[in-house]
């Protein structure tokens, strides 16, 4: 059966501006990680308006939600991501997420009510993609379970290109507890806590002559005393550990372990060395998938390129351990290099006529491909057999 485009067309042009009219007001209205309250409402309302079966505070998570249609037969689910940036609002576009898998997800229900097939969509939202990956709290609690394939897309101030998976991200919060005492009148009755942080600093930058050319680290330093005339007690750094290789993760986080432990061995301080719950898996990209995406993208006049891995992480990549998946990303900058990712500048983007443009060229991209994976059992089995792990 062929991808009826012309029937994808016109199932999104008569959802259109309930659609814009959702993925404005989340611009409008940025919410942070786990505080996404009336975006989650919002598209919940939407859903249920357009005839999906909806759960909200979906697998014990106040601000997600699982919207499904369908029974039987292949189960497509598309992804939404909803949460802002502290201080810039959508400058990671998050609300075009939500619109292409919005729009993704009615095209396909219609498709199914049209031609009378078995099958089932979800449109999914998951919350806090930018601070604590709500993703892998849904996976743990099975919300991926029945899936076959899943879609998202993400909006990016480069070219729009199929997924090329990402790095792989530990998180670590490493504190140092040593002993005030008058800096000028008798510092050597105190333990200074900075000088620990300040060691561990220097431990990482010499460690990064024997770091791969993938990897990542970066800190900051989010407690360093309080008055230059008191030795601090205490002092905290939170650190980045960032690489496309599992195994080679593993072995960065001992590295590091071994940094910290010993800049409190050379400042007789006491360590507080902690894990931020869920990190991030790196990536693994379907080829099948990308193929598609890509011939219906330059179909679509939206320019693709093939990109590299991108530098930066996501709970996505946790998903495509789980279940054949793809997130993509389109454009909305029109090559402007003047716009970069999370800035103001790609806030205002994102609420552009150019954006929700290149958000429903991809959607019904993504509503396409889920219509070849639901009809055409070649290409089911293709992706299937480009997936690495049995389920």
């Amino acid at each position: 059966m062929t991808t009826p485009k012309k029937l994808i067309r016109s199932i999104l042009k008569a959802h259109e501006q309930d659609l814009l009219s959702v993925v404005r007001k989340i611009h409008e209205t940025p919410e942070l990680s786990e505080k996404e309250t009336w975006a989650c409402a919002w598209q919940a309302d939407l859903l249920n308006t357009w005839g999906f079966s909806v759960e909200t505070g979906y697998k014990g998570l106040a601000t997600a939600f699982n919207a499904t249609a369908g029974q039987n037969g292949p189960h497509i689910c598309f992804m939404s991501e909803y949460d802002a940036l502290p201080g810039i609002g959508h400058g990671c576009g998050h609300n075009l997420i939500a619109g292409v898998a919005l729009g993704g997800g009615v095209v396909l229900k219609n498709l199914l009510a049209h031609h009378h097939l078995s099958g089932r969509v979800t449109v999914m939202g998951t919350p806090a993609e930018e601070q604590r990956g709500a993703k892998i709290d849904l996976i743990k609690a099975g919300a991926l379970k029945n899936v076959d394939l899943v879609l998202m897309a993400h909006p990016s101030d480069d070219a729009t290109a199929p997924y090329a998976g990402e790095s792989g991200i530990r998180q670590f919060m490493v504190s140092y507890t040593g002993k005030t005492a008058h800096a000028a009148d008798c510092p050597e009755k105190g333990v200074n806590a900075l000088d620990a942080v300040r060691l561990l600093f220097n431990g990482v930058d010499a460690w990064r002559q024997q770091l791969t050319e993938t990897s990542r680290v970066h800190g900051v330093i989010r407690d360093g005393g309080q008055a230059p005339n008191i030795i601090p007690d205490f002092s905290r750094a939170e650190f980045y550990l960032r690489d496309f290789d599992l195994k080679f993760l593993d072995q960065m986080q001992i590295r590091f372990e071994n940094i910290a432990k010993g800049a409190a061995l050379m400042t007789d301080t006491m360590l507080t060395f902690s894990e931020i719950p869920n990190p991030y898996k790196p990536g693994i990209p379907n080829d099948p998938i990308n193929q598609l995406f890509f011939s219906l993208a330059r179909d679509a006049g939206m320019q693709p390129k093939w990109a590299r891995p991108s530098r930066g992480s996501s709970d996505f990549g946790d998903v495509t351990y789980e279940v054949p998946a793809m997130h993509a990303y389109f454009n909305i900058t029109q090559n402007n290099p003047g716009i970069i990712i999370h800035s103001r500048e790609f806030a205002q983007a994102a609420a552009t006529d150019f954006a929700f443009s290149q958000m429903k060229k991809t959607a019904r991209i993504l509503a396409q491909i889920a219509w070849q994976f639901l009809t055409e059992q070649d290409f089911r089995q293709k992706i299937q057999k480009a997936f690495p792990f049995s389920r």
